[in-house]
């Protein structure tokens, strides 16, 4: 299972004042294990039971912006229960590490974190990738970040299709791209999934 600590960081972000319930109803939609929560202050709690959840939710607390971010993967304590503030385990411990690691780290906050020893190495593989594509989505301005998330959400529209949409022009759109290193980003995005995959193959119960 994948536990993702989200922790908000003063003085950080693009909204002035409370940035959890923005970032909630970002998180709203994912496919999740169970609904992502408030956990205390500024802090959110997420379970994801597919590393592309857990991805798709990590991106999306990054795009926001503000939160240092823990990706803690391992096992859980069954059965789950009804409220993800409850759940208990080495992934919850793996998450928790993973935060504070994340809240020390000035550039892109984010960390992850196994918790099968055995995984160290891939769960760094994997942290390196996911802080390049942090580095990247953080550069960008918001006509770019438009243009990428109605990309991503229909990731088979065509630019011209996109600029009708949106109401701008078409080379304005394919400049965006262009310049958000999207198309680079998401090619990143499978390798990131099969690393997380992999150290979560070797979670118990």
């Amino acid at each position: 299972m994948f536990v993702l600590s989200l922790s908000g960081r003063p003085g950080h972000g693009r909204d002035v004042g409370d940035p959890v319930p923005a970032l909630l109803g970002a998180l709203e939609g994912l496919d999740l294990a169970l609904p992502a929560e408030r956990t205390a202050g500024p802090d959110v709690l997420v379970l994801a039971g597919r590393a592309e959840s857990a991805l798709d939710a990590l991106l999306r607390a990054v795009e926001h912006g503000g939160f240092a971010v823990g990706l803690g993967i391992g096992a859980l304590q069954a059965p789950l229960p009804s409220s993800v503030r409850e759940i208990s385990g080495p992934a919850v411990r793996s998450a928790e590490e993973a935060v504070r690691a994340a809240r020390a780290t000035s550039q892109v906050p984010l960390a992850v974190r196994a918790a099968d020893p055995r995984q160290r190495e891939t769960a760094g593989d994997a942290e390196a990738v996911l802080r390049l594509i942090g580095w990247m989505a953080r550069t960008r301005n918001r006509g770019q970040w438009r243009v990428v998330r109605a990309l991503r959400e229909d990731p088979h529209t065509t630019q011209a299709e996109l600029a009708q949409r949106l109401g701008i022009t078409q080379q304005t759109v394919s400049r965006a791209l262009k310049t958000s290193g999207w198309r680079e980003e998401s090619a990143a995005h499978p390798l990131a999934v099969r690393l997380l995959s992999m150290i979560d193959l070797t979670s118990t119960g």
